[in-house]
Protein backbone atom coordinates (compact mmCIF):
# COMPACT_ATOMS: atom_id res chain seq x y z
CA UNK A 1 0.00 0.00 0.00
CA UNK A 2 1.34 3.44 -0.92
CA UNK A 3 0.20 6.56 0.91
CA UNK A 4 -0.55 9.60 -1.25
CA UNK A 5 1.49 12.18 0.61
CA UNK A 6 0.48 14.97 -1.74
CA UNK A 7 -3.11 14.69 -0.55
CA UNK A 8 -2.04 15.55 3.01
CA UNK A 9 0.79 17.90 2.03
CA UNK A 10 -0.54 20.81 4.06
CA UNK A 11 -1.37 18.66 7.09
CA UNK A 12 1.68 16.51 7.72
CA UNK A 13 5.36 16.75 8.48
CA UNK A 14 7.81 14.16 7.25
CA UNK A 15 10.35 14.55 10.03
CA UNK A 16 8.43 12.27 12.42
CA UNK A 17 9.28 8.64 13.07
CA UNK A 18 5.78 7.21 13.53
CA UNK A 19 3.04 9.86 13.59
CA UNK A 20 2.12 10.87 10.06
CA UNK A 21 4.11 8.02 8.53
CA UNK A 22 2.64 5.05 6.65
CA UNK A 23 3.06 1.96 8.80
CA UNK A 24 1.75 -1.58 8.24
CA UNK A 25 -0.68 -2.84 10.87
CA UNK A 26 1.13 -5.04 13.35
CA UNK A 27 -1.77 -7.52 13.51
CA UNK A 28 -2.31 -7.94 9.75
CA UNK A 29 -0.01 -10.99 9.26
CA UNK A 30 -1.94 -12.94 11.89
CA UNK A 31 -5.28 -12.09 10.30
CA UNK A 32 -4.31 -13.24 6.80
CA UNK A 33 -2.42 -16.37 7.89
CA UNK A 34 -5.07 -17.74 10.24
CA UNK A 35 -2.94 -17.34 13.37
CA UNK A 36 -5.08 -14.69 15.06
CA UNK A 37 -7.17 -16.06 17.93
CA UNK A 38 -10.74 -14.86 17.51
CA UNK A 39 -13.50 -14.90 20.08
CA UNK A 40 -15.11 -17.98 18.51
CA UNK A 41 -11.83 -19.87 18.97
CA UNK A 42 -12.18 -19.81 22.77
CA UNK A 43 -13.09 -23.13 24.30
CA UNK A 44 -13.76 -24.21 27.87
CA UNK A 45 -14.24 -27.65 29.45
CA UNK A 46 -17.88 -28.69 29.24
CA UNK A 47 -18.97 -25.70 27.17
CA UNK A 48 -22.16 -26.22 25.18
CA UNK A 49 -22.81 -24.97 21.66
CA UNK A 50 -26.00 -23.20 20.60
CA UNK A 51 -27.56 -22.93 17.17
CA UNK A 52 -30.68 -20.97 16.38
CA UNK A 53 -33.48 -22.07 14.07
CA UNK A 54 -34.39 -18.83 12.32
CA UNK A 55 -37.41 -17.70 10.37
CA UNK A 56 -37.21 -17.89 6.56
CA UNK A 57 -40.13 -15.43 6.35
CA UNK A 58 -40.41 -11.67 6.91
CA UNK A 59 -43.76 -11.92 8.70
CA UNK A 60 -45.57 -15.12 9.61
CA UNK A 61 -47.67 -16.80 12.27
CA UNK A 62 -46.13 -19.87 13.89
CA UNK A 63 -48.65 -22.69 13.59
CA UNK A 64 -46.58 -25.41 15.22
CA UNK A 65 -43.04 -26.38 16.20
CA UNK A 66 -41.94 -30.03 16.07
CA UNK A 67 -38.65 -30.74 17.85
CA UNK A 68 -39.15 -34.49 18.36
CA UNK A 69 -36.64 -35.60 15.73
CA UNK A 70 -34.10 -33.00 16.81
CA UNK A 71 -34.42 -34.10 20.46
CA UNK A 72 -33.26 -37.59 19.48
CA UNK A 73 -30.13 -36.38 17.68
CA UNK A 74 -26.90 -37.55 19.38
CA UNK A 75 -25.27 -34.87 21.51
CA UNK A 76 -28.36 -32.70 21.99
CA UNK A 77 -28.70 -31.43 25.57
CA UNK A 78 -31.67 -29.07 25.43
CA UNK A 79 -34.05 -27.49 22.93
CA UNK A 80 -35.74 -24.22 23.87
CA UNK A 81 -38.75 -22.40 22.45
CA UNK A 82 -40.49 -19.23 23.64
CA UNK A 83 -42.45 -21.09 26.33
CA UNK A 84 -39.17 -22.15 27.95
CA UNK A 85 -37.88 -18.59 28.40
CA UNK A 86 -39.09 -17.11 31.73
CA UNK A 87 -38.69 -13.48 30.64
CA UNK A 88 -39.01 -13.55 26.87
CA UNK A 89 -38.91 -9.81 26.10
CA UNK A 90 -36.00 -7.42 26.28
CA UNK A 91 -34.41 -4.28 24.94
CA UNK A 92 -30.67 -4.20 24.38
CA UNK A 93 -30.43 -0.71 25.87
CA UNK A 94 -32.29 -1.52 29.08
CA UNK A 95 -29.34 -0.34 31.20
CA UNK A 96 -29.68 3.22 29.97
CA UNK A 97 -33.47 3.05 29.82
CA UNK A 98 -33.79 3.64 26.08
CA UNK A 99 -36.99 2.09 24.80
CA UNK A 100 -39.36 -0.47 26.32
CA UNK A 101 -38.85 -4.23 26.40
CA UNK A 102 -40.53 -4.98 23.09
CA UNK A 103 -38.27 -7.56 21.43
CA UNK A 104 -38.64 -11.29 21.97
CA UNK A 105 -35.70 -13.53 22.82
CA UNK A 106 -37.37 -16.36 20.88
CA UNK A 107 -40.33 -15.66 18.59
CA UNK A 108 -43.61 -16.18 20.42
CA UNK A 109 -46.58 -16.99 18.21
CA UNK A 110 -45.29 -15.10 15.18
CA UNK A 111 -42.12 -13.88 13.50
CA UNK A 112 -41.62 -10.24 12.55
CA UNK A 113 -38.49 -10.34 10.43
CA UNK A 114 -36.57 -12.78 8.28
CA UNK A 115 -33.89 -14.39 10.42
CA UNK A 116 -35.69 -13.96 13.75
CA UNK A 117 -34.74 -16.68 16.25
CA UNK A 118 -37.51 -19.23 16.81
CA UNK A 119 -35.84 -22.26 18.43
CA UNK A 120 -32.54 -22.59 20.31
CA UNK A 121 -30.70 -25.92 20.14
CA UNK A 122 -28.02 -26.70 22.74
CA UNK A 123 -25.62 -29.56 22.10
CA UNK A 124 -22.24 -30.89 23.15
CA UNK A 125 -20.61 -29.95 19.85
CA UNK A 126 -21.20 -27.26 17.25
CA UNK A 127 -21.80 -29.88 14.57
CA UNK A 128 -24.40 -31.71 16.67
CA UNK A 129 -26.22 -28.44 17.35
CA UNK A 130 -26.22 -27.53 13.67
CA UNK A 131 -27.42 -30.95 12.52
CA UNK A 132 -30.16 -31.06 15.15
CA UNK A 133 -31.32 -27.55 14.28
CA UNK A 134 -31.80 -28.71 10.69
CA UNK A 135 -34.24 -31.36 11.97
CA UNK A 136 -36.56 -28.89 13.71
CA UNK A 137 -39.83 -28.49 11.81
CA UNK A 138 -41.69 -25.18 12.03
CA UNK A 139 -45.03 -24.70 10.28
CA UNK A 140 -45.67 -21.07 9.28
CA UNK A 141 -48.65 -19.15 7.99
CA UNK A 142 -47.11 -16.40 5.89
CA UNK A 143 -48.56 -12.93 6.56
CA UNK A 144 -48.35 -9.65 4.60
CA UNK A 145 -45.16 -7.73 5.34
CA UNK A 146 -43.73 -4.25 4.88
CA UNK A 147 -40.27 -3.56 3.52
CA UNK A 148 -39.69 0.20 3.67
CA UNK A 149 -40.63 3.13 5.88
CA UNK A 150 -43.00 4.81 3.43
CA UNK A 151 -44.93 1.60 2.96
CA UNK A 152 -45.02 0.95 6.72
CA UNK A 153 -46.55 4.38 7.46
CA UNK A 154 -49.48 3.97 5.07
CA UNK A 155 -52.96 3.50 6.60
CA UNK A 156 -53.80 -0.18 6.91
CA UNK A 157 -50.19 -1.34 6.60
CA UNK A 158 -49.38 -4.60 8.42
CA UNK A 159 -48.21 -3.77 11.95
CA UNK A 160 -44.78 -5.26 12.60
CA UNK A 161 -44.88 -5.18 16.40
CA UNK A 162 -48.26 -5.21 18.15
CA UNK A 163 -46.61 -3.90 21.31
CA UNK A 164 -46.85 -0.38 19.87
CA UNK A 165 -49.97 -0.92 17.75
CA UNK A 166 -48.35 1.00 14.89
CA UNK A 167 -45.17 1.00 12.85
CA UNK A 168 -43.51 3.94 14.56
CA UNK A 169 -42.57 4.69 18.13
CA UNK A 170 -42.51 8.09 19.80
CA UNK A 171 -39.92 8.60 22.52
CA UNK A 172 -42.28 10.81 24.49
CA UNK A 173 -41.31 9.87 28.04
CA UNK A 174 -38.16 9.73 30.14
CA UNK A 175 -36.77 6.93 28.01
CA UNK A 176 -34.51 9.21 25.98
CA UNK A 177 -32.56 12.39 26.20
CA UNK A 178 -34.19 15.31 24.44
CA UNK A 179 -32.04 18.09 23.07
CA UNK A 180 -33.95 21.12 21.85
CA UNK A 181 -32.39 24.37 20.67
CA UNK A 182 -32.78 26.78 17.78
CA UNK A 183 -35.75 27.28 15.47
CA UNK A 184 -35.78 24.75 12.65
CA UNK A 185 -38.78 26.23 10.85
CA UNK A 186 -37.25 29.72 10.91
CA UNK A 187 -34.04 28.28 9.55
CA UNK A 188 -35.82 26.79 6.55
CA UNK A 189 -37.88 29.93 6.00
CA UNK A 190 -34.77 32.11 5.86
CA UNK A 191 -32.63 29.74 3.79
CA UNK A 192 -31.53 30.78 0.30
CA UNK A 193 -32.10 27.24 -0.97
CA UNK A 194 -33.92 24.23 0.44
CA UNK A 195 -33.03 20.84 -1.03
CA UNK A 196 -35.34 17.91 -0.35
CA UNK A 197 -34.22 14.34 -0.96
CA UNK A 198 -34.61 10.89 0.54
CA UNK A 199 -31.40 9.49 2.01
CA UNK A 200 -30.56 6.03 3.25
CA UNK A 201 -27.72 5.01 5.52
CA UNK A 202 -26.66 1.87 7.30
CA UNK A 203 -27.72 1.45 10.95
CA UNK A 204 -24.09 1.59 12.02
CA UNK A 205 -21.33 3.54 10.34
CA UNK A 206 -18.69 0.87 10.76
CA UNK A 207 -18.39 -2.54 12.35
CA UNK A 208 -15.68 -5.16 12.86
CA UNK A 209 -15.67 -8.24 10.66
CA UNK A 210 -15.81 -10.42 13.78
CA UNK A 211 -19.24 -10.63 15.39
CA UNK A 212 -19.38 -9.82 19.08
CA UNK A 213 -20.06 -12.33 21.83
CA UNK A 214 -19.73 -13.09 25.51
CA UNK A 215 -18.81 -16.21 27.50
CA UNK A 216 -19.24 -16.28 31.28
CA UNK A 217 -17.11 -19.04 32.83
CA UNK A 218 -17.02 -20.11 36.51
CA UNK A 219 -13.78 -19.64 38.43
CA UNK A 220 -14.61 -22.14 41.16
CA UNK A 221 -14.75 -19.61 44.02
CA UNK A 222 -18.35 -18.48 43.47
CA UNK A 223 -17.09 -15.89 41.01
CA UNK A 224 -17.28 -15.81 37.24
CA UNK A 225 -15.07 -14.39 34.51
CA UNK A 226 -16.73 -12.63 31.61
CA UNK A 227 -14.88 -13.05 28.30
CA UNK A 228 -16.04 -10.67 25.59
CA UNK A 229 -14.76 -8.99 22.45
CA UNK A 230 -17.02 -5.95 22.66
CA UNK A 231 -15.68 -2.46 23.24
CA UNK A 232 -18.27 -1.86 25.98
CA UNK A 233 -16.91 -4.27 28.57
CA UNK A 234 -18.65 -2.76 31.60
CA UNK A 235 -21.94 -2.57 29.70
CA UNK A 236 -21.49 -6.27 28.92
CA UNK A 237 -20.74 -7.06 32.57
CA UNK A 238 -23.89 -5.29 33.70
CA UNK A 239 -26.00 -7.11 31.11
CA UNK A 240 -24.50 -10.45 32.16
CA UNK A 241 -25.39 -9.61 35.75
CA UNK A 242 -29.03 -9.00 34.75
CA UNK A 243 -29.29 -12.13 32.59
CA UNK A 244 -27.65 -14.42 35.18
CA UNK A 245 -29.48 -12.74 38.07
CA UNK A 246 -26.36 -12.38 40.16
CA UNK A 247 -24.67 -9.36 41.76
CA UNK A 248 -22.06 -7.63 39.65
CA UNK A 249 -19.32 -8.15 42.26
CA UNK A 250 -19.32 -11.85 41.38
CA UNK A 251 -18.40 -11.05 37.78
CA UNK A 252 -15.18 -9.68 36.42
Amino acid sequence: MELRKSYFADQRKDDLHEIGQPRPRSDSPGHVTGKTAYFADRNFPGILHLKMVRSPHHHARIRSIDTSEAQMHPGVVKILTAKDVPHNVYTILILIQIGPEDETVLADGKVRWKGEAVVAVLAETERAAQEAAAKVKVDYEVLPAVFDMEEALKPGAPVVNEYHGRNYYLYDSGECRKVRFGDVEAGFAGADHVLEQTYQSSPIEHAPTETTGCIVAPEGNDRFTCYTNTQAMFFTLDNASIILQMPGNRLH
